[in-house]
């Protein structure tokens, strides 16, 4: 009989868990990495994080900049959008684009 009143012992915690527990800011690792293809590489790779290197993470971290610029340009370009249609006098229902070509002031 295991102490307590456990039916089994529990299992010990893989390093990631581990890792995860003692570093609240880790929670969020992923389960896997995505390594960007290069013209030497090839196709891009998809890695365990249990497995990938200081230097797999450094090449997934470049990739995740990448996009995460990508997606700031297309924010600010909407953003800008908006705003230019907006000070236009182009309200909810109007076509953006349409409403941001008549605009008269460039900002």
């Amino acid at each position: 009989m295991f102490p307590f009143g456990k039916s089994k012992p529990e299992a010990p915690l893989s390093a990631l868990e581990a890792l995860k527990t003692a570093h609240y800011s880790l929670g969020s690792l992923p389960e896997t990495i995505r390594i960007p293809a290069t013209p030497e590489r090839g196709e891009t790779d998809a890695k365990p994080i249990s497995e990938a290197t200081l230097d797999d993470i450094a090449f997934a971290l470049r990739g995740l900049e990448a996009a995460s610029s990508a997606l700031i340009d297309q924010m600010y370009a909407l953003r800008k959008l908006s705003q230019i249609a907006r000070d236009g006098g182009a309200l909810g229902a109007h076509r953006a684009v349409e409403a941001a070509a008549r605009a008269k002031t460039e900002r």
